[in-house]
């Protein structure tokens, strides 16, 4: 068995995205108590100020404002032209971004606050993953320790935080290998700015959507278990790869939603979750005639990468 450490996310390089000077992109804002009160002040002249295209209820409006307020007042969004889909875990919108940046759209996940009620056996996914902070590093302070075994409210805002940080760290080292994910831009509180894929109006469909050619059948299917090689070199394990989280579009795919990511070292049900997303990968391309054998490919990939027989 081959020696394999834990990716470190610190070990990244920063310079993987690097906005023009005229933009400065405020990255993972932690508010401290001191500055609730300014920044409630803040949220409040940018609703008064902020006039969106997307129309949007007045809760809502609120919620938006309160999560893209940062980037707003950066002037790195400088509209929200519509929603793109809603969900139970996350909304994700569609914005215009600052024309500084290079790219004309962008795509805000945003998360809701009790996202966690609408999890199911999260438990699953968070076994050997660290509780990582705003900036990508595991807490490891007893303070912090105390309050997650408490499941007090800041635990579980801990958790949260951990969660939406594990998909962000994702999307960077993944986009950095050359995976097939949308470019992570930045990340503040409970929102993940990235690429936007698809047109202004026409966001890129989901592969379940879609009928294919066989000829583009095979090659997407080929494709994503490249991307699936990638992860798994990576020790990343998407945990809940299928058609429905694949987005289509100009011929190639972008494949989207991590925060259940899975290292395989670290996560004794890392290999059946392999496994799970090869299979369905495998049950979706078999309506074009693609007749492949889910657990071969898993434990080929398992054995040849990671170098463990399963």
């Amino acid at each position: 068995m081959q020696q394999h450490n834990r990716l470190n996310f610190q070990d990244l390089e920063d310079e993987w995205y690097e906005p023009p000077a005229s933009i400065k992109i405020r990255k993972r804002r932690k508010l401290q108590p001191k500055r609730v009160q300014a920044e409630e002040v803040e949220q409040d002249d940018l609703e008064n100020e902020i006039l969106f295209t997307y129309h949007a209820s007045h809760h809502e409006r609120d919620w938006i404002v309160s999560a893209l307020g940062g980037f707003i007042a950066d002037h790195v969004i400088i509209d929200v032209l519509h929603l793109v889909r809603g969900g139970k875990e996350a909304n994700v919108y569609c914005c215009k971004a600052n024309p500084a940046l290079g790219v004309n759209l962008l795509a805000a996940k945003i998360y809701r606050p009790r996202m966690f009620r609408n999890l199911k056996n999260d438990a699953m996914y968070k076994i050997g993953r660290p509780i990582l902070d705003q900036g990508g590093k595991p807490l490891l302070d007893q303070r912090s320790q105390r309050a997650l075994n408490k499941k007090t409210r800041i635990g579980s805002e801990m958790h949260i935080t951990s969660w939406i940080e594990h998909e962000y760290q994702a999307l960077r080292v993944l986009h950095q290998a050359g995976a097939d994910v949308p470019r992570p831009i930045s990340q503040d509180r409970n929102t993940i700015l990235m690429e936007y894929i698809g047109e202004a109006h026409n966001p890129a469909p989901t592969l379940n959507s879609l009928t294919l050619s066989l000829v583009e059948a095979r090659r997407l299917f080929d494709r994503l278990v490249e991307n699936i090689r990638i992860m798994l070199s990576l020790n990343l394990i998407h945990a809940d790869l299928s058609a429905y989280n694949v987005l289509y579009f100009k011929g190639g795919i972008s494949i989207i939603d991590f925060p259940q990511v899975v290292d395989p070292l670290f996560n004794p049900n890392g290999y059946i979750l392999l496994e799970r997303d090869v299979e369905r990968i495998c049950q979706y391309f078999s309506q074009y005639k693609i007749v492949a054998n889910y657990g071969q490919i898993a434990a080929r990939l398992w054995e040849d990468i990671l170098g463990i027989e399963e």
